[in-house]
């Protein structure tokens, strides 16, 4: 009798049953259950039992059991790449499977984790790389490279010399033409004929609210000025009267204006949403008090082709006059990766000089407290603790105006801006606690911090102490004193 390697599929919908007739016509497995929702615990598929969720994946890790994530992939591939780092994390082993009914040749390779389906053709020097996902009737033809994470849907066809980067979704019956690249987080539509680097669909987000009238005019006429010109600006009016009046002045801008939804957080979440629907593949955030070096959009697009998010430098501006030139630089190189541990304590990416990959953001991830004032610091945490990459760039700048009604400027110390500074951070950590205990510890520490400064002499040295750094504070960032104080 033929041993057959146990197995355990990770996700149980429509794809897990595909999934399943694969492996049962291949005859290398057995399946020994499916981790899903813990509801559907009891329940069977296809006569398989559900027997736990991932959270339960730590006790079926063994040398005798092999997984396979089930779990479709339909143009965002987070899901599957998180649960891929946690199997890795915990060193479990990965099944690869491969229909009999597909061809694969003898000198292609098909990494961990990926399954090929039924009637797939992938020919000569063909590299497929870990958790893809190549579908049925699927056609990969010779020295392509398929990069970790990908879905090469039904019946799509990628023809010679083409390189799909990793975490990108090709649809049902889409070409690629011969020798093209297609970027990372790519989502090419159904039936569609893809034959280059075409220009993504993308969005300026900003908010306008009551303001100087020439602080918006010079935003406009620095949109107007960038080096890459095909973007829409997705505006939301929040307060701002005669708008009319300066949209006239800039008639070869694409702007679509949209009507305030309430609190700071509801118009964040306003403008990502409807970019998301509309099917806008990059977000560029920019202030609307704000300026942008002329490359600016096309800096930040050339840098997501690698990362999710990018965040660039700022240079500190007042009444026209430079204040503090390449903040980020004096602290940071270029191309540094920005961690979640990083931005524990302090916040750079802001809403003014980063841009983000929106395939990469969940729709469930756009949904901020309404009582927040760092909307831009739980943003980006969410993002970077759902498995998202971030980098900063010293490509391009965002001049960054100080004036009075600046939520946090880049200016002096003082004890104003030291409890509104602790008072931010209370709020931000208490919203962040139940996604991880680090954050119930910050927010107790916070919390003690908030008694202390009620001492003088404690609060007079904690702004000695931060106004003497000889390198400029990140927002939110508070230097804070070890020693007591009586």
């Amino acid at each position: 009798m033929k041993y057959l390697d146990k197995l355990i599929l990770i996700g149980g919908g429509g794809h897990c049953t595909a999934c399943i007739d694969v492996i049962e016509t291949e005859q290398r497995y057995q399946i020994q259950g499916i981790l899903d929702v813990k509801e559907k615990i009891g329940q069977t598929l296809l006569g398989y039992p559900y027997i736990g969720s991932d959270e339960d994946l730590v006790q079926f890790i063994n040398d005798d059991c092999h997984f396979l994530i089930t779990i479709g992939h339909m143009g965002n591939a987070q899901v599957r790449n998180k649960l891929l780092q946690k199997i890795i994390t915990l060193k479990g082993k990965l099944a690869t499977v491969i229909s009999p009914i597909a061809y694969v040749a003898k000198s292609a390779s098909i990494g961990q984790g990926s399954i090929v389906m039924h009637h797939a053709l992938i020919n000569s020097q063909v590299t497929i790389g870990d958790n893809c996902i190549i579908n049925s009737k699927a056609l990969v033809e010779h020295d392509c490279v398929i990069e970790n994470n990908c879905h090469i849907s039904t019946a799509s066809t990628i023809n010679g010399n083409v390189c799909v980067k990793e975490s990108s979704f090709i649809g049902s019956n889409a070409v690629c033409i011969q020798g093209v690249s297609v970027e990372k987080n790519s989502f090419i539509k159904a039936n569609r004929c893809f034959s280059g680097i075409s220009n993504p669909k993308v969005a300026v987000l900003t908010t306008i609210f009551p303001m100087q009238k020439q602080f918006v005019v010079d935003f406009f006429e620095s949109m107007q000025s960038q080096s890459f010109s095909q973007f829409t600006i997705i505006m939301l009016n929040d307060g701002f009267k005669n708008f009319n009046e300066i949209k006239l002045q800039f008639p070869k801008l694409s702007i679509i204006e949209l009507p305030a939804a309430g609190s700071i957080a509801k118009n964040r979440a306003h403008l990502l949403q409807f970019a998301k629907v509309n099917n806008f593949q990059k977000v560029i955030f920019a202030d609307s008090d704000d300026t942008f070096s002329k490359n600016r959009i096309s800096a930040s697009l050339k840098g997501l082709i690698k990362a999710d998010i990018v965040v660039n430098d700022l240079t500190s501006v007042r009444n026209g006059q430079v204040e503090n030139e390449k903040i980020y630089s004096q602290r940071l190189t270029n191309r540094t990766s920005i961690s979640l541990d990083f931005i524990l304590h302090k916040n750079l990416l802001g809403l003014s000089n980063t841009a983000i990959n929106l395939n990469a953001v969940p729709i469930s991830l756009i949904n901020f407290p309404d009582e927040l004032v760092a909307v831009d610091w739980y943003f980006f945490s969410l993002l970077l603790m759902n498995g998202a990459t971030a980098h900063f760039t010293q490509d391009c700048i965002t001049y960054y105006r100080q004036h009075d009604s600046n939520t946090i400027g880049a200016g002096s110390i003082n004890s104003n801006l030291i409890s509104q500074i602790i008072n931010t951070k209370e709020l931000h950590y208490k919203n962040l606690q139940h996604h991880g205990p680090q954050y119930t510890k910050l927010l107790l520490e916070i919390q003690t911090l908030k008694a202390q400064i009620s001492n003088k002499k404690y609060l007079e040295k904690l702004i000695t102490l931060n106004s003497n750094l000889t390198k400029p504070l990140f927002w939110w960032e508070l230097q804070v004193c070890t020693d007591e104080i009586n």
